[in-house]
C-alpha cells in the first residue's frame, strides 16, 4: 500500500518545520512548503492526499490559496492551520469546503484523530 502524502503549507519556519518532522516520524511522505504559490504548484503536479494550510501567511492567504486549490480539486482534504482564528476567517474557509481546523497550540497528537477520521470519509466518498 502506498505511503499517505500530506503536504503542509506555512510560512513560520520553525511550525512548519516540527510538523513535518512529526509527520514524517509517524510515518508520512510529507512535502513541506513556506507559501500559497509554491503549494499550488506542488498540487498541479503531485497526486497528494491532504493538505495542511495556515490561514495567515504573506502574499497570498490561506483562503485565497484554499480557493485556489478548489479550483483545481475540489475533493482534496484540507486541514487549515490556525494561530489567528477569526470568525470571518473561519467562515470563509468552510465556505470554500475544508475537511477541518488544526490549532497551532493543540498538541500534534490530535493531529493523527484529524488525519485519521479525515482519510477515511475521504477514502468513503471516492468508492
Amino acid at each position: 500500500m502506498a505511503k499517505t502524502t500530506i503536504m503542509v503549507v506555512d510560512d513560520e519556519v520553525d511550525f512548519n518545520y516540527m510538523m513535518s518532522y512529526w509527520l514524517k516520524a509517524k510515518g508520512y511522505n510529507v512535502i513541506s512548503k513556506s507559501n500559497g504559490m509554491d503549494a499550488l504548484e506542488v498540487i498541479k503536479k503531485n497526486n497528494l492526499d491532504m493538505v495542511f494550510l495556515d490561514i495567515a501567511m504573506p502574499l497570498m492567504d490561506g483562503v485565497e490559496v484554499l480557493k485556489q486549490i478548489r479550483k483545481l480539486d475540489k475533493d482534496l482534504p484540507v486541514i487549515m492551520i490556525t494561530a489567528y482564528g477569526t470568525q470571518d476567517r473561519v467562515d470563509m474557509c468552510q465556505k470554500s469546503g475544508i475537511s477541518g481546523f488544526f490549532a497551532k497550540e493543540d498538541n500534534f497528537d490530535s493531529l493523527l484523530e484529524i488525519i485519521d477520521t479525515v482519510l477515511k470519509l475521504h477514502k468513503g466518498l471516492k468508492k
